[in-house]
């Protein structure tokens, strides 16, 4: 009774007809300790009501630790009095029919008691949600934490935050603790590889291991920095919001990724460098083809995916997505060197491991001999292994398969035992130079690959081998202090991170060795800089780099893969499924809808909760990428995993998305869509959502 008086003036009329006013009053009064004027009107008591139960919320929930300013603020004397209030608060807020109410009505509160220019004590606002500014604050707390001293606590605070009320109502909210959570892995995650890089000095093939292989691989730096610089660039503040110690967090946590970042290359480039070639135990790129694709080829058809500047923390995400429909393997090559398209791309070709020689081929470029042969580029490549595979050869581009392959391409994998898949797309996108549109895009590329080797099992593959020509590093536009000299001389290739020739300098910024002494056949030298550095060069692009021996660009990953059963199952049935928009009208970029759902009939077995996806079409395109949501979010696709209920295995717990918007809107409406994430088959859908935003 008492929500519904404080929600909504829309009884008051019925109310004083039946001159109910003084029962109701005189009922409110008594539950919640309040007292009111004789004369009090039904809006005047129910202003009176909301500031009462609010500010007892907070009152109650700060404890000994109050401000100055509040001490003289009235709660309840009774402790039922007391409990009643906070009971009414808490229930308020989860009620999603009225919460609109409670925002304007906290808003309102707020600004009568100036609460946002209070200072509160850190460790009791971890426990409330009465206001916005509450949340703020905490928010500042934990960035200014973070940037004094990390520690995982401090993240996982940042990380439950995300399902709490303020984010659920405020997608910015829940965006803003993500990026914060994001940030503070790349801290933690930096201080860890930066210890373990102090101990003794490590040969290759355990740097290496340390790099790509176990539970926490230093890898997960990379993929760290990955997420946050996604986030960063999706991310967009409340506009007069406070948020310049979030600021100085991100430019830490860059600073600090590529501090250590630079320790790592220098190091492993070091130990790399005084190694014997070739190293004993340790998979080379070149071998690919002859102890990984030849063998399966006498087991049924196999498809050979080329994925251009694939890192191999990116495959190793791409198989934990990957893990519940494939039985899969990932491990760590070395690359060939230098770690540039031509010579990667090369090196995956039969006969690689016999015969491969870098050799210059004009114009500034080089080119890999195999057998007597120079290939230049991919139609050289694709002509070389039709001719040397020793069986039937179909080749295609990973956009070939998606959404949905013509029957061209599905004859041509018919008919054929090897299938070449190539991708280009991670190079594209970041050679292009757009900073910010290849963050934005850069994870949605594990999306179409994971969708293509799916495209590649429902057409019957058996074996899938994933891999890559080599790495890259990206990192923040490369400034003034990070450029360095080439060495000059006949100069057969130069890139931002590797120079090829003979002749010239050699300085202490850079390496400077035969390609013989690094295990790879030519009369060249090579020169590449120590840490994240970069040579002076025309064109390129302004933060990717590949070419050099960091780990990063060098390691390049080997997945073996062979679908599951289950790989071939629909959506979810039997789930009933119900969306519920944040706000009834799409006013800013951010836009957050809950899921909830369960089985529909009652049943003896449970069900599987499934991954799902939320977009906004508009002409049935989408116009939005997913940013972060109470639990489950997928930062590599944007997914979330759903899960069951603790209170009742038959629903699922609900799941509140925030997507933003990609492109400006003239429609007057849009759509919102629930998609299962393996197969993209439609489960729900709100129409017609009012568009009001001036993008």
């Amino acid at each position: 009774m008492a929500l519904a008086f404080l929600s909504s003036d829309e009884f008051d009329a019925e109310v004083e007809k039946k001159s109910a006013q003084k029962e109701l009053l005189g009922f409110l009064q008594n539950a919640y300790d309040i007292e009111f004027s004789e004369t009090a009107t039904l809006a005047e008591a129910r202003e009176r009501l909301t500031r009462h139960i609010l500010m007892t919320d907070l009152v109650m929930g700060l404890g000994d630790s109050l401000p100055s300013s509040l001490a003289s603020v009235k709660v309840p004397s009774s402790p039922s009095g007391s409990d009643l209030c906070v009971t009414l608060v808490r229930n308020w807020r989860l009620r999603r029919d009225v919460r609109d109410s409670y925002v304007a009505t906290a808003t309102k509160v707020e600004q009568e008691f100036s609460l946002a220019t209070l200072e509160f004590a850190p460790d009791k606002l971890r426990n409330l949600e009465t206001f916005l500014a509450c949340e703020r604050a905490l928010l500042r707390h934990v960035e200014q934490q973070l940037l004094a001293a990390p520690n995982e606590n401090l993240m996982k605070l940042a990380e439950s935050r995300l399902s709490k009320f303020w984010a659920d109502v405020l997608p910015a909210v829940q965006a803003r603790w993500a990026l914060i959570a994001s940030a503070a892995a790349v801290l933690l995650e930096a201080e860890q590889v930066s210890k373990a890089l102090k101990k003794s000095p490590a040969p290759v093939p355990l740097l290496i291991k340390a790099y790509a292989e176990g539970e926490t691989p230093w890898c997960l730096l990379d993929t760290h920095h990955r997420h946050m610089e996604s986030r960063w660039y999706n991310f967009e503040p409340t506009s007069g919001e406070d948020h310049s110690s979030l600021d100085q967090l991100i430019i830490k946590a860059e600073q600090r990724y590529a501090e250590v970042g630079s320790h790592l290359a220098e190091y492993f480039v070091e130990q790399f460098s005084k190694t014997k070639h070739p190293i004993n135990g340790l998979p080379r790129q070149r071998d690919i083809f002859e102890t990984q694709v030849k063998p399966k080829l006498a087991e049924g058809k196999v498809a050979y995916v080329w994925v251009d500047a694939l890192r191999f923390e990116m495959a190793r995400e791409l198989c934990r997505l990957l893990r519940d429909d494939f039985e899969l393997s990932i491990q760590a090559a070395l690359g060939t060197i230098p770690t540039i398209t031509e010579i990667g791309m090369a090196a995956l070709l039969p006969r690689a491991n016999q015969s491969a020689k870098v050799v210059p081929v004009g114009g500034g470029k080089l080119g890999l001999e195999i057998d007597g042969i120079v290939l230049k580029d991919r139609k050289d490549r694709i002509a070389f292994l039709k001719t040397h595979a020793g069986v039937s050869v179909f080749d295609a581009k990973l956009d070939d398969l998606l959404p949905k392959p013509q029957k061209k391409v599905r004859e041509g994998i018919q008919n054929a035992q090897l299938i070449l898949v190539t991708s280009q797309e991670i190079d594209e996108l970041c050679e292009a130079d757009n900073i910010a549109q290849a963050r934005l895009q850069m994870d949605g590329v594990l999306g179409h690959l994971r969708r293509g080797v799916r495209v590649l099992s429902d057409l019957g593959i058996k074996t899938i081998i994933l891999t890559a020509d080599h790495g890259h590093l990206f990192t923040e536009e490369i400034s003034e202090d990070m450029k360095i000299d080439a060495p000059g001389g006949q100069t057969e290739d130069l890139h931002r991170r590797v120079w090829v020739g003979v002749g010239g300098t050699a300085e202490p910024s850079y390496l400077r060795a035969s390609l013989n002494s690094l295990g790879v056949e030519s009369d060249l030298d090579i020169a590449t800089p120590w840490t994240f550095a970069c040579f002076k060069s025309k064109g390129g692009a302004r933060a990717y780099f590949h070419g050099g021996l960091s780990p990063q660009e060098l390691i390049v990953p080997v997945v073996v893969m062979t679908p599951k059963t289950a790989a071939m199952s629909g959506p979810p049935t039997g789930i009933q499924w119900k969306l519920t928009p944040g706000s009834a009208k799409l006013t800013t970029r951010f836009f957050s809808v809950q899921i909830t759902g369960g089985q529909s009939q009652a049943s003896l077995f449970g069900f599987e909760p499934p991954k799902v996806r939320i977009e906004i079409r508009t002409n049935k395109k989408c116009v939005s990428l997913p940013v972060s949501a109470s639990y489950g979010f997928e930062d590599a696709t944007g997914e979330v995993t759903l899960k069951l209920a603790e209170s009742d295995p038959r629903k699922l717990e609900p799941s509140t998305i925030t997507v933003m918007l990609t492109e400006e809107l003239t429609q007057k409406t849009v759509g919102i869509y629930l998609l299962d994430a393996t197969t993209g088959a439609e489960l729900a859908s709100l129409d017609k959502i009012e568009v009001a935003i001036s993008m």
